[in-house]
């Protein structure tokens, strides 16, 4: 089932497997991001999630291979039974942190049970990682790492009378399992038997086994977010692994389960987003030139539904320029952007085949003619490329181009319809994106097309609907298409940007701090093998958008019809 070879298995090569094992065992895709990787902390070893978000570690230390893949399957399978067996958050109150985490540790064996009378290959996944053996000391962590296996494993036996206690309990309480009430009595008397034992626990040090479970953020309900946190409270945190931001809005927006007409609780599918509510799906960091440093964690990016309109407004747009789509298309087709092929035994080329020369010399020794075919050469023979074409749809695209009567939204619509039209069908993956902004907490990103769905009615309805508004926080969307670009395995990968307007937001008084921004993150995505292009609809604009993406990444616009004599400067660049 997971074939990978020995080596680390990092999240990014399984993200699109996990989502998919997912949907096939509870009904529900829920985002999967990396966890935030912190400068001055040990990186968490442990995913985390809410209601719409899974947070995972980007790759298990000690594991690889085909075991570390087995984990990220383990880890999304145990995180969707608490999605669709834990009703409601436990509210924390006055329990202890000892307290808090042996009732965790009971609802992770309740809901696993449950997740193992569906699907019986769930239990046999999970048990591989439980390791505990009975010879370990009697230290708290110890102590319930056994109690957890003993919970799983039928034929673990340990001598341990609080593990037995516990395991019994837990039998005993096999008929009411679907209540998770039994998690909160059974948790709460075992970490009282605890204390009593003198058993130390360190809530700073203690990290939930085995490593395919969550840290037991999303079970629990801490309390209000803008009430000043007691020390008991920072406590509880530290002793589940909360890695909680500053300002990071609380969204208890989690699955819920609804009661039926009998009184047996029934999951059900997350709630499907409304209409202008978005989902945060990532944060991102965000550099300050004034100081040198960036800000960890200081972006939220949001996706957003996008609203659809017909499609034959696409239709009219591709009808109306159809001497600039066929050259794009002629253009992008006999574009060769791939890893360059060497061709030995040519009659000319760039150097010498050694091979071929060796051979060539032995013939003449011999008295045989030589073939005279002793060059080789570099060519591009294949396509290896995938794009993402990233849309500024902010409210000053609404205005017109200077000189002329037509919107920058328009000439942004069309020349995107224009690419497109013209990808499809070449096989080159590519995807498209809208973003606009509204303040550090609410970057909106909407996706028209992902790389793996086709460009098809439901993509230009899509893009018909876009409507233009809000800011223009633009290197935090580069950063996150510039993620979603990491994942495809191509030799060249291209963020294709079309916008009008300086970087600037609501919140952002110092004009340079964005551009600066902005530029920031043009680096770091060439840094990781991303080339970031851009197309400028402002003639105005030569100065800051040179200033973030390097003059010769920069083309500028103002109709449809110069795009085909632009483009060729571009896939030049990428030829190189």
């Amino acid at each position: 089932m997971f074939e990978y070879e020995a080596g680390n298995v990092v999240l990014a090569t399984v993200e699109r497997q996990l989502r998919h094992y997912l949907s096939a065992l509870w009904g529900f895709r829920p985002f999967i991001r990396a966890t935030g990787q912190r400068t001055a902390v040990k990186p968490v070893r442990r995913s985390t999630f809410d209601g719409f978000m899974i947070r995972a570690p980007d790759h298990y230390p000690g594991f690889s291979g085909q075991q570390a893949a087995r984990l990220f399957h383990a880890a999304v399978a145990h995180i969707g039974a608490h999605m669709a067996f834990t009703p409601q958050r436990f509210p924390v109150r006055t329990l202890k942190p000892l307290q808090v985490a042996l009732i965790s540790l009971i609802e992770d064996a309740r809901v696993e049970t449950l997740a193992g009378r569906r699907f019986p290959g769930l239990t046999r996944l999970w048990r591989s990682f439980h390791v505990a053996e009975p010879e370990a000391p009697l230290l708290s962590l110890p102590l319930m790492a056994r109690l957890s296996r003993a919970l799983i494993d039928p034929g673990y036996e340990d001598p341990d009378p609080w593990v037995r206690k516990g395991r019994a309990m837990f039998n005993d309480a096999q008929p009411n399992c679907e209540d998770p009430a039994i998690s909160r009595e059974i948790g709460g008397l075992l970490g009282n038997d605890l204390g009593q034992m003198r058993v130390q626990f360190n809530p700073k040090t203690y990290v939930v086994e085995p490593a395919y479970r969550d840290d037991n953020l999303g079970i629990w309900d801490i309390g209000q977010p803008d009430a000043p946190p007691s020390e008991e409270t920072d406590v509880i945190e530290q002793g589940v692994r909360i890695s909680r931001t500053e300002e990071e809005p609380e969204r208890d927006q989690r699955s819920r389960t609804e009661q039926d007409e009998a009184g047996n609780a029934r999951a059900v599918q997350l709630r499907p987003m409304e209409e202008d509510t978005g989902i945060p799906v990532a944060r991102y960091g965000e550099w300050d030139y004034v100081t040198g440093s960036e800000r960890l964690d200081w972006v939220t990016v949001q996706e957003f539904e996008p609203r659809s309109a017909p499609a034959r407004i696409i239709d009219r747009v591709l009808a109306e320029y159809p001497d600039a789509l066929y050259r794009i298309r002629r253009l992008i087709k006999s574009a060769r952007v791939s890893r360059p092929s060497r061709l030995r035994r040519q009659p000319e080329g760039e150097r010498l085949d050694l091979q071929a020369s060796i051979q060539a010399t032995i013939d003449r020794r011999a008295g045989i003619t030589p073939d005279t075919r002793v060059y080789e050469t570099m060519e591009l023979k294949h396509r290896d490329l995938s794009v993402l074409l990233l849309l500024d749809i902010s409210e000053s695209t609404k205005d017109t181009i200077r000189g002329t009567s037509t919107s920058v939204f328009s000439i942004e619509i069309a020349a995107t319809a224009l690419v497109a039209e013209a990808m499809t069908g070449l096989g080159d993956p590519f995807a498209i994106g809208a973003f606009c902004s509204n303040g550090r907490q609410e970057v909106r990103y909407y996706r028209i097309k992902d790389f793996e769905a086709p460009y098809g009615e439901q993509s230009k309805c899509r893009l018909a609907g876009l409507r233009g508004g809000l800011s223009t926080r633009m290197g935090t969307a580069l950063r996150h298409a510039g993620h979603e670009l990491t994942q495809q395995q191509t030799f060249r990968r291209l963020l294709l940007i079309v916008t009008d307007g300086e970087p600037s937001d609501t919140d952002v008084s110092d004009r340079r701090y964005l551009v600066e921004d902005a530029r920031k993150a043009v680096q770091s995505l060439a840094h990781e093998g991303i080339d970031v292009f851009c197309v400028g609809l402002d003639s105005g604009g030569d100065s800051y958008l040179t200033r973030i993406f390097g003059r010769h990444n920069v083309i500028q616009i103002n109709k449809v019809t110069a795009l085909p004599e632009k483009l060729p400067m571009l896939y030049l660049r990428l030829a190189a």
